[in-house]
C-alpha cells in the first residue's frame, strides 16, 4: 500500500508539474509578443512629448520609443493610436485607497492603528486588491497608489502598489518605502493646556527618534523592539521619512530638528500647505514636497483665493522636487485633475504631468522603473482619447501594466450601462 501511495503521489505531482509548466509556457509566450503603439502623442512624463510617436512594449518593458516609425517586428500586435494620447501610468501618492471601502462601515476601514508610535505597522498587508474603488481609479489612468496608514504621531509604513493585482504580494511595486510622521503644526495656542499638549507631543517625538538612533547603532539588539527596529532603515537614510505638517511654524520646526540632529534622514514634507512661505529654506535643504489636495479653499483668510492652485508653481520655480496628492480613498482617483489645475496656474501641461508621474516616482525612489516612458523602464502606460489632466476630455480607453493590457471595467461603468439601456439613452 505504501508503494502504491508513493507511486500515486509521484503520478499526481508529475501531472501538476506538467500543468504548471504549460501555464508558465503560455504566460511567457504571451509576454514575448511585442506590442507596437503608433501614431499617437506620447507624453514621456519627463517634461517632453513626441508628436506622432511610436512606442514598442516587449516582455514588460519599453523596448523603443521615438518619432520614427518602427520597422517590421515579427508577431507584433499593433495598436493605431492616431489622434490619441499616451501617458505613463499615473502615481497617486499619500492616500488610503485599498485600505478603506465604505466610510460609514467600520469593518471596511483598515488604515488606523491604536497607539501613538507605530512605525512597525505595514499598510501593505492590509491592502485590499478586491476593493471596488481601485478599478475606478484604474479607469482614470491611475496604475500606482501609495497606501498610507493614518493616526497617531507615527502612523506606520507605506508602500507603493499597483491598482490592479491578485493580492497584496503581487501588488507591491516598492514595499515599505517609508515611515509617516504626523508632526504638530505648532499654531499659536490660545489655552495653556493646548500649549502643554503641543510641547508634550514634541518631546515624545524627539525622545522616540533619539531612542531609534541609538537602537540603529546596535548590531544584534536584545530584546528586539519591533517599533525601533522598523525605524532602522529610516535612521540609516535608506527609506523616506514622510513628515506630515501644514503650518509654516511646524514646517520650520520639523526641518530644523531633523537637519540639525539627523541630517542623514531622507525627509519628505507632506501636505505642506504653507510651503510657499518658506520655499527658500526647503530649497536650501533640497527637501521634496508632496502637496495635498489642490482643489480646496485657502488655509488662511489672508491668502489669495487661488493660493492652493499656484503653490506647486511657486515651489517648482524654486527648484524644489514637487509631487501632488489627494488624501482619502475614492477622492484620490481625481489626482490627475488636480495636476491639470496646476497647469492652469503657471505650469506647462508637461510640467503638471510630472507632478503625478516622474516627480512622484523620484520621491518614492523608484524612478529607474516607472514614472516616464523611456527605453528599459516598465511598460506601464495608458492611452486616452483626450487630455488625461482635463476632467472634461479625459477618456482612458486602454491601459497596460508591465506590458499586459488590463481590464478597465468597473462597477460604476456597469451601472451606467445598465441604466442607460433601461431608459433607452443613446
Amino acid at each position: 500500500n505504501k508503494e502504491k501511495n508513493k507511486t500515486s503521489m509521484k503520478y499526481i505531482k508529475s501531472i501538476l508539474a506538467g500543468i504548471l509548466g504549460t501555464c508558465l509556457a503560455i504566460n511567457v509566450q504571451a509576454q514575448e509578443i511585442p506590442i507596437v503603439i503608433s501614431g499617437g502623442t506620447i507624453h514621456l512624463g519627463n517634461g517632453k512629448l513626441i508628436q506622432n510617436g511610436t512606442i514598442v512594449l516587449n516582455r514588460g518593458k519599453v523596448m523603443e520609443v521615438g518619432e520614427a516609425p518602427v520597422s517590421f517586428i515579427k508577431n507584433a500586435k499593433t495598436i493605431d493610436a492616431t489622434g490619441k494620447h499616451i501617458y505613463p501610468g499615473i502615481i497617486a501618492l499619500n492616500n488610503i485607497m485599498g485600505l478603506n471601502e465604505i466610510d460609514a462601515v467600520r469593518a471596511t476601514r483598515d488604515f488606523n492603528e491604536t497607539g501613538d508610535m507605530n512605525p512597525n505597522v505595514r499598510a501593505l498587508i492590509a491592502y485590499n486588491t478586491d476593493s471596488k474603488i481601485l478599478p475606478t481609479a484604474t479607469f482614470n489612468g491611475i496604475l500606482f497608489t501609495q497606501c498610507v496608514p493614518q493616526g497617531g504621531n507615527i502612523s506606520g509604513t507605506s508602500s507603493l502598489v499597483y491598482t490592479k493585482a491578485w493580492n497584496w504580494e503581487d501588488a507591491a511595486v516598492k514595499a515599505d518605502d517609508g515611515v509617516h510622521l504626523n508632526y504638530p503644526d505648532l499654531r499659536v495656542a490660545r489655552r495653556s493646556e493646548d500649549k502643554e499638549n503641543q510641547q508634550k507631543e514634541l518631546d515624545n517625538i524627539r525622545q522616540f527618534f533619539e531612542d531609534a538612533a541609538q537602537y540603529a547603532k546596535l548590531d544584534n539588539p536584545e530584546p528586539v523592539n519591533q517599533r525601533l527596529k522598523a525605524m532602522k532603515t529610516v535612521m540609516e537614510g535608506k527609506t523616506n521619512l514622510y513628515v506630515h505638517v501644514n503650518h509654516s511654524k511646524g514646517l520650520v520646526s520639523a526641518i530644523q530638528f531633523f537637519k540639525e540632529n539627523y541630517p542623514q534622514i531622507k525627509m519628505v514634507l507632506v501636505g505642506a500647505d504653507d510651503a510657499y512661505k518658506i520655499s527658500d529654506l526647503i530649497a536650501q535643504h533640497k527637501i521634496p514636497v508632496i502637496l495635498g489636495n489642490v482643489h480646496r479653499l485657502p488655509s488662511h483668510a489672508s491668502e489669495d483665493y487661488d493660493q492652493p492652485y499656484k503653490t506647486a508653481t511657486q515651489l517648482v520655480e524654486k527648484g524644489i522636487l514637487v509631487a501632488i496628492s489627494q488624501a482619502g480613498s475614492w477622492e484620490s482617483r481625481n489626482v490627475m485633475f488636480n495636476a491639470g489645475t496646476c497647469a492652469a496656474y503657471g505650469l506647462s501641461k508637461e510640467q503638471a504631468l510630472q507632478l503625478v508621474t516622474e516627480n512622484a516616482a523620484k520621491i518614492v525612489g523608484i524612478d529607474t522603473r516607472i514614472g516616464t516612458l523611456e527605453k528599459g523602464k516598465d511598460a506601464s502606460l495608458v492611452i486616452s482619447d483626450g487630455d488625461l489632466l482635463d476632467m472634461k476630455t479625459s477618456n482612458v480607453i486602454q491601459a497596460f501594466i508591465m506590458g499586459e493590457e488590463i481590464d478597465l471595467r468597473n462597477q460604476q461603468v456597469e451601472l451606467y450601462e445598465k441604466y442607460k439601456k433601461k431608459f433607452g439613452i443613446d
